[in-house]
């Protein structure tokens, strides 16, 4: 029963931002699932008013996932505290800033506060990404438990041809070093991000707190002027944030 309810969920994160629609043979290819689990996950979830179907007979997520979501928001992740904190930073630097937190082997950006610049960067909140690409992931990735780190790396090794692993531990023990991680144009085209971890209580590694912008205006040059309010914000996040972990 747990195992059934298990692969369920797995089938509902490729539900995502770049992909929101599936038919079931089209997801069972996807997933390597028998369509026909794949027609009963669905048609139930859908049933329960988590998914709909259109006219075309694809599945797209439900309201349902809306309303939980906005409990989750409001449980975990306490905006009153958290936004100021981001305003203010995103005032300071010129620049979008997020938070991330850590899912799985994944990131999760829970919170932003986009720039007034014309140019910027553009991610959601609630949109996932790798962390072995990415000051924002990068910032994560370094910190976590060696085994589980090494996984990661080994698996974006295998599955994004740009990635030297030993290139990659080097600037992981770089960052572990000097306890910020700077990139250029590795997330996106054009885009340069200056991150720092987010600490739970326990010294855990949860998440991470990046300020993101074009490459010409957060050049090099531009860290000592942004990392130290980086900085400064770090503790208040992690006094919110921290706790929840």
């Amino acid at each position: 029963m747990l195992q059934s309810l298990s692969s369920a969920l797995q089938l509902m994160r490729y539900f995502t931002s770049t992909q929101p629609a599936w038919g079931v043979r089209e997801l069972a290819r996807e997933s390597g699932t028998h369509h026909a689990v794949v027609q009963r996950v669905l048609a139930t979830f859908a049933a329960e008013g988590y998914l709909v179907q259109d006219a075309a007979g694809r599945y797209t997520l439900g309201l349902r996932w809306f309303e939980m979501g906005e409990i989750v928001r409001h449980v975990v992740s306490p905006t009153q505290a958290v936004e100021p904190i981001l305003q203010h930073l995103a005032r300071e630097s010129g620049e979008t800033v997020f938070l991330t937190l850590i899912d799985g082997n994944e990131g999760l950006c829970l919170d932003i506060v986009h720039s007034d610049q014309q140019l910027r960067f553009s991610i959601e909140e609630g949109q996932r990404f790798a962390l072995h690409a990415g000051s924002h992931g990068k910032a994560i990735l370094a910190f976590l438990p060696p085994e589980q780190r090494e996984g990661i790396c080994a698996n974006a090794a295998r599955t994004d041809a740009r990635v030297d692993l030993a290139v990659l531990d080097g600037q992981l023990a770089q960052i572990r070093n000097q306890g910020w991680a700077y990139t250029r144009e590795e997330s996106a085209a054009g885009v340069a991000g200056l991150a720092v971890p987010v600490w739970s209580r326990t010294r855990q590694v949860v998440g991470s707190i990046a300020i993101s912008g074009p490459v010409q205006r957060l050049d090099e040059a531009a860290i000592p002027r942004l990392l130290a309010p980086l900085q400064l914000a770090q503790p208040k996040i992690e006094g919110v944030v921290g706790l929840l972990r």
